[in-house]
């Protein structure tokens, strides 16, 4: 767990790292951008979340589809447990589909809307979590100016392509060699 003003947060290992290194001067914003991408990809791809897109994906990939796709997506997501990415990936898909999208396009096109409306959600996460503690004292204004910047560029960073890949795949570690620690002296930044 984090030792600074992130100490109190309730996060998973991947925002933990992220929240370390957005403190630290030393973490550049590739580094950042990178830890963002991994807790992203962590948070996101959960057996129920994975196991939906999967569905989704070979249903929209058949030769032969329904005339009205909508029962059948709605069906999916109803045989899943309901998360906020679920829910707002349903949203989005059955938004493409009145609009006349194919299914396939259709959920490739939500699936990245989904995405960067859980990127945009744990911005602000972070943001709320800052300024917070600049106003009870336990940071500096100037770290909180500092760290907010670190978490806005780390956010930018993150392709939301990247993370539909693990999420299709269920790759919760898909991110996990490029953020592994460096422990050795031989061991430098990636070239």
């Amino acid at each position: 767990m984090t030792d600074g003003p992130f100490r109190n947060l309730k996060l998973g290992s991947g925002w933990k790292r992220l929240a370390d290194a957005v403190q630290n001067d030393a973490s550049s914003t590739a580094e950042c951008g990178l830890l963002a991408t991994d807790g992203l990809v962590r948070h996101l791809a959960t057996k129920e979340n994975c196991a939906a897109v999967q569905e989704l994906e070979a249903y929209t990939q058949q030769p032969q589809l329904d005339f009205d796709p909508r029962a059948k997506i709605e069906e999916t997501f109803d045989a899943h447990e309901k998360t906020p990415f679920l829910d707002t990936l349903e949203k989005e898909l059955l938004y493409r589909i009145a609009d006349g999208a194919r299914p396939a396009e259709a959920l490739d096109r939500a699936l990245d809307a989904a995405v960067k409306e859980e990127v945009g959600e744990a911005r602000n996460r972070f943001e709320e979590e800052c300024i917070r503690l600049r106003d009870t004292g336990e940071m500096s204004r100037e770290a909180c100016q500092r760290a907010i910047g670190k978490t806005n560029d780390a956010f930018d960073a993150v392709n939301s392509r990247d993370v539909c890949a693990a999420i299709r795949e269920g790759d919760k570690n898909a991110f996990k060699a490029a953020t592994a620690k460096r422990e050795g002296l031989d061991e430098g930044p990636g070239l």
